[in-house]
């Protein structure tokens, strides 16, 4: 786990799958002097403890949306923060955040959710299926880090530069038992979380629809919802990593968006 400047006001970050608490350092170099931040190694990922090798393939989110609940509860209790949490996160962790919020609202004040996993299937047709394993894509980065990383910097080249290292040498501490990317989501349907969030809820994808997850057919739905707590922004030019494809662009519309909630006062 690591953090940014303490501050008075407090701030979870969830990775998506692969990533750790260190592959945000773009943002808390923007964040660190107006937020607590505390970011998370997601179990499996990072330096947090190993899932245990006797449930291997078994899916992981409910134990990841109870590592995030444990966080919280230590955030808000620890006497430093004003009020509850703002829970930010990406693809994986977003989609663990947006979990966290409809089950345990009470440790919430809003959330920031970056290209959940809410994907919808085309009529008729299927999700094309992973090209790789989770553990094919981190091979190179065992191989050879330096390599893979040289490779990022090339196949990324909209990225901060600060982003590259942190995010190759993740994906070298991989836990070995993540084989398979259905062991990391929620089997029940992502609409069903969506209609339950009752506290802010910021969706931030990007607007290259092949390459987002919620794409505009899961942005008709989430409109067709009708939950008022749920806002829905789309960065042009912007894949799934949106806030290292667009940086500016995912600051401008999420930093005012934060401040507005932190404005709100202390949520309990």
């Amino acid at each position: 786990m690591s953090s940014g400047v303490l501050t008075a006001r407090p701030w979870c970050c969830c990775t998506g799958l692969s990533d750790s608490g260190l592959c945000w350092p773009d943002a808390v170099r923007r964040w660190r002097h107006d937020y607590r931040i505390v970011a998370l190694d997601a179990r499996g990922h990072g330096e947090s403890p190993r899932f245990d090798p006797a449930t291997s393939g078994s899916n992981r989110f409910d134990d990841m949306v109870a590592d995030v609940v444990s966080l919280l509860e230590a955030v808000k209790s620890d006497g430093e923060g004003a009020g509850s949490p703002l829970l930010i996160g990406h693809s994986m962790g977003a989609g663990v955040a947006g979990l966290v919020l409809s089950t345990r609202p009470d440790l919430v004040r809003a959330t920031v959710l970056e290209d959940p996993p809410w994907f919808t299937m085309p009529d008729g047709g299927d999700r094309p299926p992973a090209t790789e394993t989770p553990q094919q894509s981190v091979r190179q980065f065992r191989d050879d880090l330096e390599a893979a990383l040289a490779r990022g910097r090339s196949d990324l080249p909209l990225w901060p530069e600060i982003e590259l290292r942190p995010w190759a040498e993740s994906k070298a501490q991989l836990d070995p038992s993540l084989t398979d990317r259905e062991q990391i989501v929620r089997q029940a349907p992502w609409v069903e979380v969506a209609a339950t969030l009752t506290r802010p809820t910021l969706v931030v994808t990007g607007g290259r629809e092949e390459a987002v997850l919620v794409s505009a057919r899961s942005r008709q739905r989430l409109a067709d919802l009708g939950n008022r707590h749920i806002e829905v922004e789309v960065v042009p030019g912007a894949g799934h990593t949106v806030r290292r494809d667009c940086a500016d662009a995912y600051h401008q519309i999420v930093d005012p968006w934060v401040r507005r909630q932190f404005a709100r006062g202390s949520t309990d």
